[in-house]
This record gives C-alpha cells, sequence and structure tokens, in this order.
C-alpha cells in the first residue's frame, strides 16, 4: 500500500539519498522541497491517465441557473473535483453518446439528465493515496524527483534520466491500469451465457 512517506523515500532514492526520511515531519531540505512540489505533481499525474483508482460516476441533473445561449437546451456544471473526462451518457449504462457538447466548466446536452464518469480528485478517489497501486506510486516518486532535481542536486544530466525514466515508469503504470480494465470488463463467456440464460450447458461441470 502506498503512502506519502513511501513515495518521498522512493523519490529521494531515485535522487540517490539512501538516507531518506524518517517521517514526514523531519525538518530536513529534502522533505520541504518534496513538500513543495506534492500537490502540483499529483494534479499532473491524475490528469495524465484514466486512472481506475480515481475514476468516479455521477448522475448531474440540470444546471437551471445556466440557460445556454445556442445548440442544446440543459447545461451541467462539472464537479469541483473534476479533472478529466472518461465518459458521458444520458444512460447509466453508459452505452454509446456524443450529442453532447464541452465547453469550459460545463456540458451541454439535449437530455436533462447526464451520468458523467469522471477522473476526481477528491480525497476519496484521485487523492486516496493508499488507494494508489505501486506503478503509479513509483512514477509519481521519479516525478517528485525530477521537479525537485535541480534544488538538491546540481547535476542537470541526472534530471534528464530522471524525467526519461519517468515516462518509461507512466507508460508502464498505464498499461498496466488499462489491462486491469479490461479485465473487469471483459464479456462473459459461451459457456457463462449459456448458465445464465438456462441453457443446455447450464449443468454441466468441468470433467463430467
Amino acid at each position: 500500500m502506498a503512502s506519502r512517506l513511501s513515495i518521498y523515500k522512493s523519490a529521494l532514492r531515485y535522487l540517490g539519498n539512501a538516507a531518506g526520511l524518517s517521517s514526514l515531519t523531519e525538518a530536513s531540505p529534502s522533505r520541504y522541497a518534496l513538500d513543495d512540489v506534492w500537490q502540483e505533481a499529483g494534479e499532473y499525474l491524475l490528469a495524465k491517465g484514466l486512472w481506475n483508482f480515481a475514476i468516479r460516476t455521477v448522475q448531474l441533473s440540470e444546471d437551471e441557473d445556466v440557460e445556454p445561449l445556442f445548440g442544446y437546451q440543459y447545461a451541467f456544471s462539472k464537479p469541483t473535483d473534476w479533472v478529466r473526462t472518461a465518459g458521458i451518457a444520458s444512460e447509466a449504462t453508459f452505452l454509446g453518446f456524443e450529442e453532447y457538447s464541452d465547453e469550459a466548466g460545463y456540458w451541454y446536452a439535449d437530455c436533462d439528465t447526464l451520468y458523467v464518469r469522471y477522473i476526481s480528485n477528491d480525497e476519496e478517489f484521485g487523492w486516496n493515496v493508499g488507494a494508489w497501486r505501486e506503478p503509479f506510486a513509483q512514477a509519481f516518486a521519479c516525478y517528485l524527483a525530477f521537479q525537485c532535481g535541480l534544488p538538491l542536486s546540481s547535476d542537470k544530466s541526472n534530471r534528464n534520466d530522471l524525467f526519461n525514466l519517468f515516462k518509461t515508469l507512466l507508460t508502464e503504470a498505464k498499461t498496466l491500469d488499462a489491462v486491469d480494465e479490461r479485465v473487469d470488463r471483459s464479456p462473459a463467456g459461451r459457456l457463462v451465457k449459456s448458465r445464465l440464460a438456462g441453457g443446455p450447458l447450464s449443468g454441466t461441470r468441468r470433467g463430467l
């Protein structure tokens, strides 16, 4: 399970500081530097992918205080914790929907209810550090190290290496996250469908 302290320690190891930190209250230049970029780096990383741990699904009603000037009939205010959109639909099933517009802080559509899946920076979603998988946590730690590279070290070549490593770790984290989502959403096979429907295979057992 990831934690802020474990991520700080990893970031310092990427910078060649094996001693690391003993706590998040330790008075040291390294900790102050990491504190300074923590929030900004986190918001950047959350916006870089459609992370499963950060996805939130909501049902939105029209914003009656906003009247669209033209085009679609209804306006919907984006949630305050919205980072980027993962999906929009007129029904909770999220089956194909393209009749909407995304402008500034609003979505516009001709239906009076929208269902939205989005990356959230709420503390129970995107900023729930304990829910971060290790690949994402390591990419975050490497990005922290990159951001703090010059304040903590004068080696510019090391900073370039950190950025290249960060890109590799970020790609790996995205790939693993995408694989998890495909597994979670994989369609039922013939045997499962038959059992659910009570078909001729519903009573079969392996090896019989």
